[in-house]
């Protein structure tokens, strides 16, 4: 049965080919008039940086430049960020590109005025303290960030470093503009990364959806379903227009509470990733690929018809009625199969990760969350996660 609950989401999504033109339009709708323009990175952003800092000069926006994020965004940029808000005076704060972006401008927006340390900010609770109004050119749909009250963020003066992951209505941007052809020049990996992301989260609230819930299930479906099919064609030509905005359509789905709302959902799978990328710096889609199929192993004794339903409807497994365990094992093996195919790796060992901080990152996973376990559907104890880590080495 679907919980109770109250669905608010105020954010403005501009969606479709040039959008990124209306750039202007909407930080003055927002009041801004000094704009933290802010980006990663790679070097396929930079004229799309230039470009929107035309646009916005032009309108009259005097813009400050920011960029250098990186994967699992650094505590120790953004602080840097709070620095130029409070020093020039900027009301407004954009980010240009994909999930880590998002986040490290939430945490500038949010944070510039905070009393305290807005990474110790109790989860779900109200920031009571100035918010910057703030948006987003999305380059890199996947994370859902654009569309989400979370936010997660890296400690880079801590050793070992950590993550740490907040929740607050305030965090949402004000807008989100959306162009799929803004897409077509990211590099292979990371389109494969972003789509196994969106895979990820539709996955997490499959196993979390309500008996009787039939819709929620067939709606997470069609977003694997679809996340499949369209990242093998963009990844053979980029430039499919139909492809990357079917991708960036269903990237947000799972993550705007339009469908997630009535399901209570646990992110067991993120909570397992997030101590390893924290301490080994690697891509959050990377390393949910790594372990997704380790975390099916351990754990689809617990609800064996769902993990069969979903062997069958996504992963292409035949259906053995009389050994159904048999049917879920095809289905993860044709899961890694397609991880491959996408070009992600399945292994820890892959990327340098060893054993020897099993216990450790099992010890941080446990830390960060509320309670002696992660998961919600499925609750995964110390050991437990342990064992996922072994089964993904």
């Amino acid at each position: 049965m679907l919980t109770d609950y109250v669905h608010y989401n105020p954010e403005k999504i501009i969606f479709g080919k040039g959008a990124e033109d209306k750039v202007a339009d909407e930080v003055k709708a927002c009041g801004g008039t000094k704009a933290l323009v802010h980006f990663d990175t790679g070097d396929f952003i930079l004229p799309l940086v230039a470009r929107i800092r035309t646009g916005l000069e032009a309108a009259g926006i005097e813009v400050f430049e920011l960029g250098g994020v990186v994967p699992n965004p650094k505590l120790s940029l953004m602080r840097k960020g709070c620095e130029m808000v409070r020093e020039n005076d900027i009301d407004f704060v954009l980010a240009v590109g994909g999930g880590s972006t998002m986040d490290s401008a939430k945490y500038i927006a949010c944070g510039t005025y905070y009393d305290g340390e807005i990474w110790d900010h109790p989860r779900f609770a109200p920031i009571a303290s100035r918010i910057i109004p703030h948006g987003v050119v999305v380059t890199m749909p996947g994370t859902g960030s654009d569309v989400s009250t979370a936010a997660v963020w890296r400690d880079d003066t801590s050793d070992p470093e950590r993550k740490t992951c907040v929740f607050a209505r305030e965090l949402r941007f004000d807008f989100a503009i959306i162009d799929p052809e803004l897409t077509y020049t990211l590099p292979p990996f990371q389109t494969a990364a972003g789509c196994f992301d969106i895979m990820a989260h539709a996955m997490e609230d499959y196993f979390c959806v309500p008996e009787g819930v039939e819709f929620a299930l067939a709606a997470y479906e069609g977003v694997i379903n679809e996340v499949m099919r369209s990242v093998r064609t963009v990844l053979g030509e980029p430039c499919d227009y139909t492809a990357r905005a079917n991708i960036a359509r269903v990237a947000y789905v799972p993550l705007d509470d339009s469908l997630s709302s009535g399901i209570d959902r646990g992110y067991c799978v993120h909570n397992l990733e997030r101590p390893m990328t924290g301490a080994f710096c690697r891509t959050h889609g990377e390393m949910l690929a790594i372990l997704f199929p380790a975390w099916m192993r351990l754990c689809y004794r617990e609800n064996l018809p769902l993990f069969t339903r979903l062997a069958v409807n996504c992963f292409g497994a035949k259906m053995d009625y009389a050994h159904p365990e048999a049917t879920v094992e095809e289905g993860i093996a044709n899961l890694e199969h397609f991880i491959e195919d996408i070009g992600l790796p399945t292994r820890l060992a892959q990327v340098g990760i060893g054993s020897a901080c099993f216990r450790d990152m099992a010890d941080l996973a446990i830390e960060q969350s509320e309670n002696d376990y992660i998961g919600r559907s499925i609750k995964l104890y110390h050991d437990d996660i342990v064992r996922v880590y072994e089964l993904a080495e």
